[in-house]
């Protein structure tokens, strides 16, 4: 009986260590959660700054070849 007991106190003890191992590793999901949504919303920032700039190239390109175009009227 004894040894039935002190095999019941180990399992305990394992269960206990798996608990808080488990509650450490949510812990840690939920950090890495938080920082994958911060990366993705830096991200789709950078993407919309790139689609901006390239607009605004494209813009200052058209006029550019504007002023060409009649720089080379004249």
């Amino acid at each position: 009986m004894k040894d039935l007991e002190a095999r019941f106190t180990e399992i305990e003890k394992r269960v206990g260590v798996f608990v808080r191992e488990n509650e450490a590793m949510k812990a840690r999901v939920r950090e890495l959660e938080k920082e994958l949504a911060e990366a993705r919303r830096i991200s789709n920032e950078l993407e919309n700054s790139h689609g901006k700039q390239m607009r605004i190239r494209e813009k200052v390109e058209r006029v550019l070849q504007s002023l060409e175009a009649m720089g080379t009227k004249e």
